[in-house]
């Protein structure tokens, strides 16, 4: 038995253990064998199981042989508070050599009174250390207990208690090259599900982080991220003693995937499929080096190859589901004008038991198809897959009646809506009324949280999103009314009010604050006209007219005096403007957007006013170095100002949009149909 007294005994091979000094671990038990046994920290660790998570062979072997012959299988099962045995702990190294000795030592001192293997034996979470082994990604020791030990891994498949399977756990934890094995090995894993009765497919849909499509990188990262070669670790390239096997695995799979819809989509890269060539090995060693020195390359490496590997399961995964054949009967209903007699008491009562039957049909836990879920969360890679090998699959409607694009418009996943748009399926899939009589505009009225920077570019995006789906929709579906005798229009106001609220009061502190400093500077510049550098003649003339850089003040003076003053009418107009809701579509980001371009610009030109002048005065003109160094120090406060505001520079990236598309109808029809024709031939391309 453990006595908690003797915890005071074990300080110094506790903080020997924590330093990795092993062999002072086990010098310190060879001087007090009276303690193997006991705790060594509050999780009632013994020696032995630090000795098993160091990973060393030699020292736990070493540790055992101060141990009584008859005391060895004893030992070797000593459980912690979480009743895990040394060979749980050796999951956390995966040291295949340590598995190796423990297990040789069970065989050598076998003993009836402990009948059951180490194997076999559970801890409180109901995990064998076969399961562990997977839950913490030790491919190389699963493949131990499999090939060498020819272990059953079935038997290994799920916890005591729960439905949690040996894949569900490998993909939780993000180990995709571990959960590619089990999937390999066992296909039937792909159909397990768990206490919440979600399938693998439907937790790697519930997992956008694990995919490039939802992982925010910066610009230096997406420059290096193309770059990188496909996967860190070497064991996922094909070696040439595999390339026979590996050949006839790669022709298979080609032929597999030659249907009708496969033209332009790139399947992703395989494990173990992939052979690096002599270019292609130099290029991996580069990059091997410099992820060595930088850590920043390793981590972005590692990403790229969860990526891929979350990608190749997927892959698997999606060509064996049929979920989406279970799909509900979408009941075709007839467009609603509301109801005459629906006064203003009876309307609040009515919204108020609608509001509590759609509470309560929400409360009903309806679990989605991997289409739908990956659709939610904008995975582009589950839902182009999945339509690939299943195009009807696009159709498929949910208990309450939700298709893919409902869930696209709802948690506004543009790329989805863009693939679903290109597939010409819009229309056909906007069509459908749901249980609670909303259209998919209808749905555009719930507001999540917008991705843009500020409130008023927010409730733009927000407005856009409905006009995008109101300009595909039949003028008799704009009108429909809901159950709540409300058409689409009147939902997205009355759930947007809040948000109205806020972007008023952030476009009009904004220009408030930004004209201030637009007069300001027209001040500045307007005295400055009056000032000029090297003052002036008898006659008044400039003495410097005739000076080249002379020119250069005189027109930048002027630039500037203009584009600050029309900063502000730009910002007053917003400040003088009633804020209406629908003016937040166009109007008001388009005049902040120009205001903010005027202000810049005054800046701009301000500072080469100031440069001008500096070196006008100093006779700096003909010292190069001296002239470079002026400038750069003149905009320096400049591209402050650009880099704070860049992300609503980027956000008027619409205005830039809607230009180019009213520049399109002036296009000739003829034109604009060759090109739809060249698009009508690359139609499902996935």
């Amino acid at each position: 038995m453990r006595h908690i007294g003797s915890i005071e005994k074990m300080k110094e091979p506790y903080m020997l253990a924590k330093r990795y000094d092993w062999k002072g671990f086990f010098e310190f038990f060879q001087n007090h064998k009276d303690l193997l046994n006991k705790q060594i920290d509050l999780h009632h660790n013994t020696p032995f199981h630090y000795a098993a998570h160091c990973g060393s062979k030699e020292i736990y072997n070493k540790m055992l042989s101060l141990v009584d012959p008859l005391e060895i299988q004893k030992v070797l099962r000593m459980r912690d508070d979480m009743d895990n045995t040394p060979l749980h702990e050796v999951a956390f190294s995966g040291e295949v050599e340590m598995a190796k000795s423990i297990l040789q030592k069970e065989e050598e001192e076998e003993s009836e009174q402990f009948p059951q293997p180490l194997l076999e034996m559970r801890n409180k979470l109901g995990e064998t250390p076969v399961y562990r082994a997977a839950a913490l990604g030790k491919t190389n020791l699963l493949k131990f207990f499999v090939d060498e030990l020819m272990v059953d891994l079935r038997d290994h498949f799920h916890r005591n208690g729960d439905k949690m399977s040996i894949l569900h756990t490998a993909v939780i934890d993000q180990f995709f090259g571990t959960a590619l094995w089990l999937l390999k090995r066992y296909e039937e894993l792909a159909y397990h599900k768990e206490d919440n009765q979600l399938t693998t497919l439907q937790l790697l849909a519930k997992m956008p982080s694990a995919f490039k499509s939802q992982s925010q990188m910066g610009a230096f990262k997406n420059f290096i991220y193309p770059m990188l070669p496909d996967y860190k670790d070497y064991e996922y390239y094909l070696h040439d003693k595999d390339d026979t096997r590996k050949g006839e695995d790669v022709e298979k799979g080609q032929n597999e995937i030659n249907t009708p819809y496969q033209t332009h989509w790139k399947q992703p890269p395989q494990i173990d499929q992939t052979k690096l060539s002599a270019f292609s090995w130099m290029w991996y060693t580069m990059w091997k080096a410099l992820a060595k020195e930088w850590k920043g390359i390793e981590k972005l490496w590692r990403k790229k190859e969860m990526h891929n590997l979350a990608h190749e399961l997927v892959y698997l995964l999606a060509k064996n589901d049929n979920s989406w054949q279970r799909s509900s009967i979408a009941r075709d209903r007839t467009v609603s004008m509301g109801r005459s007699n629906y006064t203003e008491g009876k309307q609040k009562k009515g919204k108020q038991e609608i509001q509590k039957e759609q509470d309560v049909t929400s409360c009903k836990s309806i679990i989605y198809t991997p289409l739908l879920m990956a659709a939610c969360n904008g995975i582009i890679e589950i839902v182009e897959l999945i339509i690939h090998f299943h195009p009807q699959s696009i159709e498929h409607v949910s208990e309450d009646e939700q298709n893919i694009l409902y869930m696209a418009v709802e948690h506004r996943q543009l790329e989805i809506f863009r693939m679903l748009k290109k597939l010409k399926m819009v229309r056909h899939l906007a069509g459908k009324i749901d249980k609670q009589s909303n259209t998919v505009l209808h749905h555009t009225a719930d507001f999540k949280g917008g991705s843009q920077p500020g409130y008023a570019l927010q409730l733009q995006e927000e407005l856009h999103w409905f006009e995008r789906i109101e300009r595909r929709l039949p003028y008799h579906y704009i009108i429909h009314k809901n159950n709540n005798n409300q058409t689409a229009k009147e939902v997205f106001e009355e759930k947007h009010e809040q948000l109205l609220k806020d972007a008023r009061k952030w476009i009009k502190e904004t220009a408030q604050s930004c004209s201030a400093v637009a007069v300001l500077v027209a001040t500045v510049v307007f005295a400055a006209a009056y000032t000029v550098p090297g003052g002036t003649d008898d006659r008044g003339f400039p003495r410097l007219l005739h000076h080249p850089i002379f020119v250069v003040f005189t027109i930048m003076d002027v630039v500037a005096l203009a584009s600050s003053l029309a900063s502000v009418v730009m910002f007053l107009s917003i400040l003088t403007s009633p804020c209406e809701l629908w003016d937040f579509r166009r109007s008001l980001p388009r005049k902040l957007m120009a205001g903010f371009a005027f202000l810049f610009f005054s800046m701009a030109t301000t500072m080469l006013v100031f440069s001008a002048t500096i070196l006008v005065n100093i006779k700096l003109d003909k010292n190069k170095w001296t002239t470079s160094l002026t400038y750069t120090a003149a905009f320096f406060p400049v591209s402050i100002f650009a880099m704070m505001q860049f992300p609503l520079y980027v956000a008027g990236k619409e205005c830039v949009v809607t230009i180019l598309r009213r520049l399109k109808k002036i296009v000739p029809r003829f034109f604009l149909n060759l090109i739809k024709r060249r698009k009508r031939n690359r139609l499902w391309d996935i």
